[in-house]
C-alpha cells in the first residue's frame, strides 16, 4: 500500500513541475492569437482561433445592429505533435527525491514547449510574410528597429501589443547601443539592465529574446509582430484506452488554459517506468502585414 501512495505522490510532483516548466517556456507564444484548452482532439482536427479585426467607433445613435468592426477567425489544423519521454527503473522512480523529480520533470516540460515553438515558428517565412524593409549600409540595429516601427505605421498595425523577437546577435547589438544603455540607466536605474541584460521595451515594442527563432535567411535579425499575424492552438492527447497505464491524466494551468497530457506505463521487459509529457498543436497565418521579418544590415563600405 505504501508503494501505491509513494507512486501517486511522485506522479503529482512530476506533473506539477512539468506543467510549470511547459507554461514558462511556452510564454513567447502568448504574444500571438492563442487558443489553449484542456479539451482533447484528434490529430488533424480543425479549430477556429479568433483574430481581432479592425474595430472602429461610430457616431450614429440608436443603431445597435450595424457592426463597426469584425471578429474574424482563422482555421488551425492540429497537425503538430510534441512529446518528451524518459525511462526510470523501479528503484529510480521510488527513491527519487522531490528535488530530482523537479529537475527532470522541468526539463521534460521545457523540451515539449521548445518543440511546439519550433513547429509554430516554421510558419514564419518570407512566403507567408512578404513585407520588406530597405536596410541601408552601415545602419545600426536601433536604426533598423526604427525603420520597422515606421513600416508598422504605414501598414496601420495597432500601436498596442507590438513585439520584437530579436535574434541573439540583434539583441546583443541593441544591448551595446549607447542610446539604449543611457536610456536604461535613466529609466531603470541601471540595475536590471546591468544584472540581467534586460531591455523591457524599446520604441513601442516588447522585446522577447528567444533562442528558438525560425532558421530563415530572410530574417537574420528576428521579426516584429502583432498578435493578429499568427494563430496558435494546443490541445491535450488522451489515450484511447487507459487500462495499460499506471497514470494517465490531462494537466491544465487554470490561469492560461495551457494544457499537457501525462502518461506513465511500466515495461516489464525493460524493467522501467516510461513517463511522457505530450500535446497536439497547430498554427496558421493570420494577417500577413502584421509580421515583418528583420533583414540583415549591409556592411558599411569604406571610403
Amino acid at each position: 500500500m505504501a508503494t501505491s501512495i509513494d507512486s501517486k505522490l511522485n506522479d503529482d510532483i512530476i506533473v506539477t513541475r512539468g506543467l510549470e516548466a511547459f507554461k514558462a517556456s511556452l510564454a513567447p507564444l502568448g504574444k500571438f492569437s492563442i487558443n489553449y484548452s484542456k479539451e482533447a482532439v484528434s490529430k488533424g482536427a480543425s479549430l477556429k482561433v479568433p483574430l481581432i479585426g479592425g474595430i472602429e467607433a461610430s457616431n450614429t445613435e440608436n443603431d445597435y445592429e450595424t457592426e463597426t468592426g469584425t471578429m474574424s477567425a482563422v482555421t488551425v489544423t492540429m497537425d503538430g505533435y510534441a512529446k518528451a519521454t524518459v525511462g526510470l527503473t523501479d528503484r529510480q522512480f521510488m527513491e527519487s527525491s522531490a528535488a530530482s523529480l523537479n529537475i527532470f520533470a522541468g526539463q521534460m516540460g521545457n523540451a515539449v514547449a521548445v518543440k511546439v515553438i519550433e513547429g509554430v515558428f516554421s510558419k514564419i517565412t518570407k512566403a507567408n510574410y512578404p513585407t520588406t524593409l530597405a536596410a541601408t549600409s552601415g545602419m545600426s540595429m536601433m536604426d533598423l528597429l526604427t525603420l520597422a516601427r515606421a513600416k508598422c505605421g504605414e501598414l496601420k498595425v495597432p500601436l498596442s501589443n507590438r513585439v520584437y523577437f530579436p535574434s541573439a546577435s540583434a539583441y546583443t547589438a541593441l544591448a551595446k547601443d549607447a542610446s539604449v544603455q543611457v536610456a536604461s540607466a535613466l529609466a531603470y536605474g541601471g540595475t536590471e539592465y546591468v544584472r540581467d541584460g534586460l531591455i523591457p521595451r524599446l520604441l513601442g515594442f516588447d522585446l522577447i529574446e528567444s533562442t528558438v527563432l525560425p532558421a530563415s535567411s530572410a530574417a537574420p535579425n528576428g521579426f516584429v509582430v502583432h498578435p493578429s499575424a499568427l494563430a496558435v492552438a494546443t490541445r491535450a492527447v488522451v489515450p484511447s484506452d487507459t487500462k495499460g497505464y499506471l497514470d494517465a491524466r490531462t494537466v491544465t494551468d487554470p490561469d492560461t488554459g495551457i494544457t499537457m497530457s501525462y502518461r506513465r506505463h511500466y515495461a516489464s521487459g525493460a524493467g522501467k517506468h516510461f513517463l511522457t509529457f505530450e500535446c497536439y498543436y497547430g498554427s496558421s497565418v493570420g494577417i500577413k502585414e502584421a509580421l515583418i521579418l528583420m533583414p540583415s544590415i549591409p556592411a558599411a563600405t569604406g571610403s
